[in-house]
């Protein structure tokens, strides 16, 4: 089973972070909805407190969206997905469209994305071995030459944890990440449904291009785009009020 916190009451509405995130980084935006909905953020499998597996595509974590929904008594929901996590939303709306009521896609495209950034992230991350870490600033310093982002670093390192006997680990399943960069770099596919969907994407991003808007089409006709001004990839991350009011005027 997926792990999970929830906020409020009322009409479901399941959020899912991106590679490398977790339902703490999608926290901020459930709690927003959780003023209207009964909002769920989701760890997908090997990220977060959620169970480690070596398999990794977007079918099988559809599925587990799908698990998640049918454990907790959910026929339908609205789903809203990051990255990663909107495409595995995207992949349940074309599996499942019975099943969503409305759906929300931020800052990426249904089509095959190969970025480099991923592995750079992963490979950063799998460099520094965390019971040598004494502090999370450690950390940080020991990232910085790879990822001279800060806000990148502090998205990363939100993955850092401190066990109760002060060791420090990261919380996700790094090396099968790593393995199924293939499966997460893949299209997602499936006959074309006619959800209501709204596409959120950053104006400093590249993930959803001008050029996408014609495969966007074709698997979700009945689709919106809008583009928040001024921020890049983590659009609820880097621009959270104004992407929260998004998310509850469409829901």
């Amino acid at each position: 089973m997926l792990a999970f916190i929830e906020y409020g009451s009322g009409p479901p509405v399941i959020l899912v972070h991106g590679l490398l995130g977790s339902k703490i980084n999608m926290a901020g935006a459930a709690r927003s909805v959780g003023e209207r909905h009964q909002a769920i953020a989701v760890d997908l499998r090997n990220h977060g407190d959620s169970f480690h597996h070596n398999s990794m595509n977007y079918r099988i974590m559809a599925a587990d969206i799908g698990g998640f929904m049918d454990d907790n008594g959910f026929e339908t929901a609205s789903l809203v997905g990051h990255s990663m996590g909107g495409k595995c939303v995207m992949q349940f709306a074309l599996s499942f469209p019975d099943r969503v009521d409305k759906l929300v896609v931020v800052d990426i495209a249904p089509g095959e994305y190969k970025d480099p950034s991923w592995n750079r992230y992963l490979t950063a991350m799998l460099s520094v071995d965390p019971t040598e870490l004494s502090s999370r600033k450690e950390g940080d310093e020991l990232l910085k030459e790879n990822i001279p982002s800060v806000i990148y670093r502090q998205f990363l390192l939100s993955n850092l944890v401190n066990d109760e006997d002060g060791t420090y680990r990261w919380r996700p399943n790094l090396s099968a990440i790593l393995s199924a960069q293939d499966d997460i770099a893949a299209p997602v596919n499936g006959p074309a449904s006619d959800i209501n969907t709204l596409f959120v994407r950053g104006s400093e991003s590249n993930y959803v291009r001008n050029e996408d808007q014609q495969v966007i089409r074709e698997l979700f006709p009945n689709s919106s785009l809008t583009t928040v001004a001024d921020c890049g990839h983590l659009v609820h991350i880097e621009a959270r009020d104004r992407f929260n009011q998004l998310l509850l005027d469409f829901l």
